[in-house]
Parts: C-alpha cells; structure tokens; sequence
C-alpha cells in the first residue's frame, strides 16, 4: 500500500531501533486484539446480548486508545501504512455478521432503493401502503414461519416505521440505489455493510490528507482509524453518516486549497444526505465565500427539485414525525437543557437559540473552516443529545483534523443511553444526562488544555486571503 509523500511531513522519529519495534509490537497487538473484539462484535446485537453489548464496546476503548497513541509513535510512512492497512481489517471484521448489530436502518436503505429502481418516487408512499403491496418481497417481509423464528407475528417486516415515508434526502436516495445497482440481489445486509467500510476508509485518508495540509501530524488520524465507533456504527451497521463525513472532509480540503464553488458543491451533497451537515455552510462561509453558499445552494436545490415536482410537500417525509417522536417539539428530548427544568416550549426555544448563537459566533469570530466546523457539531450535539450515536461520530471524524480527539466522547456517551433506549431501560433519561453530562465535561477539560498547553494552538480567527 502506497502513501502520499506529502504525508510524510512529521518530525523524523530519532528513537533507538528497538524502540520502534517495541512501538509497532505494541500497535500490531492492539490491532489485532481490535480485530477480534470487531468480529466479536458483529457476531452479537444489543437487543440479543443487551448491556453485555455495551461492556463490549467499553472494553474495546482502551485498546483502540492503546493502539491509537503507539501508533503516533512509529515512523510517519510506517505508521500510517499500519493504521490504514489496519483499519481496512477492522471495517472488514465489522461486516462478517448476518445482520447489522445495533440497528435496522440498512434495510430501509434497501428499501427505498428498491422502491426508486422499480421507477416509484421513494418519497410518495410509506411502506406498507397497498400501492407497494407487489414489492412486498420475502427479504423485507418474512414469511409467517421465519416471523415466529424470531420471535414475531405473522406479517411481520425488518424495515422500520413501515407505516411512514422515508425520511432520508435526496443524495441519501441516490446513494441507496447506488449500492443496489452494485449488488441487486437479495444479499440481506451485506452490501450496505462493505458499502459503509469502504467509504469509511476514505473518510481515514482524507482525514489523513486534511491534517497534512493544516502542517498536523497525519498519524493522529489513528484516533479515529482504529476506534470502534466509526467501525460498528459506519462498517457494521452501514448508516449512511458516513458518506455525510467523506463529503465534509472533502469540503475542508477543497476550502483549504482554495477551491470554494467544488467545496459549496460537496457541503450541499452532505446536506442532501443527512441535514446537520448544513453546519458547514456557517463554518465555510467567510466574508467573500459567496461562490461557496451559493453552489451548496444551488447543489441542494437541484437535487430535492425533482422530487418536489412529482411528490410535492411529501418530500418532507418522516422529518415532522421524527421530530414529534423524538420529543423535540416538545423539548423532552434536550437532556442537558432539560436539567434547567423549564416548560417544554421554553426548552425548545432555547436550544434554538443556542444553536443559533453557536452559528453566529463561529461565522463573527472568523474561525479556521474545520475548527468552526467542529465548534459548531459539538454544540449542536450537546444540546440536542440525540439518541442516534451515529450522528455523533462525525463529529469525531472533524474533531481529529483539529487535534482534538477527546471529542469522540460525545460519540461514545450517545452509545449507553441508545442502549437504554432500545432496550426501554426505566432509567433512560438519567443515564442520558450522566453520559452527555460526563462527555460534556471531558470536551471541557480536553478543550482548556488544548488552548493553555503550549504548543498546541487554539482555532482562533485566521488571516483571509480571498476577500
């Protein structure tokens, strides 16, 4: 496997030789003991094992955490040989179970693909409407028998709110039929799994990329190569975030090299494929970035307009009553902001002004694209606390290009109050406060260090040169 040369940028490792053999003993054993727990992993699901699933996780932190700091020890070349090399086998482990482990969100990919390749507009029907009733196939809709066997009624489905529109853009509806095509037989999960490994690899490269051009070191994308987050959630569960994150990696690479109309481009793609990419557009848009706006616009626009015209306001989909079920009209579901016990509507509308300050703040302050960028994720986070720990790990993804890994908390504290969730845990809402609470506190702490250590720097405002 080739590396870029220009990656090859840190400060020459002057160590004994037998220290560097130790270091990449050290990175080869954390690797494969990563390995392991990933296959481990994908063979089980949270509903199955319950919270031994989540032990699971924890136990994988250290070793990701172990692996990650020796192999920022080894020779620049060699050390991002190993992190590539091994986070291609973690993604791969990831996708050698027979189903996703933590969610069911694959198949509905699969299903709107299904629905778009049979030349109906995924947006116009949910599921199980009559209309579609000739697509109800045995892979999403299981015969009575293979219903009982797990533990189901007749008539039972794998896809998620049957009973409900799709709620993914347009770009993510492109995207689903895009790994159809590739693979149009009925291979259950498989193909969204390898489909959201692979992408996953490029999200690391890139990310490799965008620390050598901010003059970072490129082996700190090992926080986030070997880390189980982006593994289980992006290679063993396929979510589609993760083809939201290549595209915003890539937007902060085209920024920094001064390609603005292609960066506006690969934001307004991320937004079509899931909408809290739209961040971006605060953190990228500086004072004469208008060709930046105006193309994630113009991206955004072009793409949901064919929909609108066939289907109309059903574009919106299942957003409404996501939001609704999610207790986010009603504010129920702002963990943090809920400890300031204030009516719901009250609550609500001060998150959005949080969020709102967060923007302006980011857009006045002039901050570097991916330090805004990441201010901006992490507030948006923190004061919507959701359930989902995917959304989460694109944060994690950005946080790494600042040199500020201690930003994959706010992914890892999503995972035990998902876990709560699913598994209907009466305490759910306490343990989401004390994990959000608890990653809340490390991203603070981890923060002033980042700011008062020397030599560490801090995303202050930058010189412009393209006014």
């Amino acid at each position: 496997m080739n590396v870029p040369r220009a990656l090859n940028t840190a400060p020459v490792d002057d160590a004994p030789a037998a220290h560097r053999a130790r270091r990449l003993v050290v990175v080869a054993l954390a690797g494969v003991a990563g390995i392991g727990l990933s296959w481990f992993v994908a063979q089980h699901s949270l509903v199955g094992a319950r919270w031994r699933f989540v032990v699971l996780l924890f136990v994988w932190v250290p070793v990701w955490c172990i692996g990650a700091w020796a192999a920022r020890k080894l020779p620049t070349r060699t050390g991002l040989i190993v992190v590539v090399g091994l986070g291609v086998l973690l993604r791969l482990a990831a996708a050698t179970g027979t189903t996703p482990s933590i969610s069911s969100d694959l198949y509905r990919y699969s299903w709107d693909a299904h629905v778009q390749v049979s030349g109906i507009d995924p947006y116009r029907y949910p599921p199980d409407a009559p209309q579609l009733d000739s697509l109800h196939t045995p892979g999403y809709w299981p015969s009575p028998g293979e219903c009982r066997h797990i533990s189901q009624k007749p008539g039972c489905t794998v896809l998620n709110r049957p009973g409900d529109r799709t709620i993914y853009p347009a770009v993510a509806e492109g995207w689903f039929v895009f790994v159809h095509l590739l693979d149009p037989g009925d291979s259950g999960s498989r193909p969204w799994q390898l489909a959201g490994g692979f992408v996953d690899d490029g999200a690391v490269v890139l990310l490799a990329l965008a620390l050598r051009d901010r003059g970072k070191d490129p082996r700190a994308v090992a926080w986030y190569a070997l880390s189980p987050l982006p593994v289980v959630e992006f290679a063993g569960n396929g979510h589609v975030d993760g083809f939201a994150l290549v595209l915003m990696v890539g937007a902060l690479l085209a920024l920094g090299r001064q390609r603005r109309g292609w960066a506006g481009v690969l934001v307004g793609l991320a937004i079509m494929v899931k909408l809290y990419p739209a961040m971006a557009v605060v953190a990228g848009w500086r004072r004469g970035r208008w060709r930046f706006v105006l193309a994630a616009a113009a991206v955004c626009v072009a793409t949901e307009a064919p929909h609108v015209i066939v289907v109309g306001t059903k574009v919106l989909g299942y957003i409404p009553g996501y939001l609704k079920e999610e207790h986010y009209s009603s504010g129920g579901r702002f963990l943090l902001l809920g400890l300031l016990y204030l009516p719901g509507h009250v609550t609500t509308a001060l998150a959005v002004i949080a969020v709102i300050v967060a923007a302006v703040y980011i857009w006045w302050a002039d901050l570097e694209p991916a330090s805004g960028l990441c201010i901006g994720l992490g507030v948006l986070m923190f004061v919507t606390t959701p359930v989902q720990p995917w959304y989460a790990v694109a944060v994690a993804g950005i946080a790494v290009i600042t040199e500020q890994p201690w930003m994959l908390a706010v992914a890892l504290a999503a995972e035990p109050y998902y876990a709560a969730v699913i598994l209907n845990d009466p305490h759910q809402v306490a343990i989401g406060r004390i994990c959000y609470g608890a990653a809340l506190l490390v991203v603070l702490a981890g923060t002033w260090v980042h700011r008062h250590r020397d030599g560490w720097g801090h995303p202050g405002r930058v010189e412009h040169t393209d006014r």
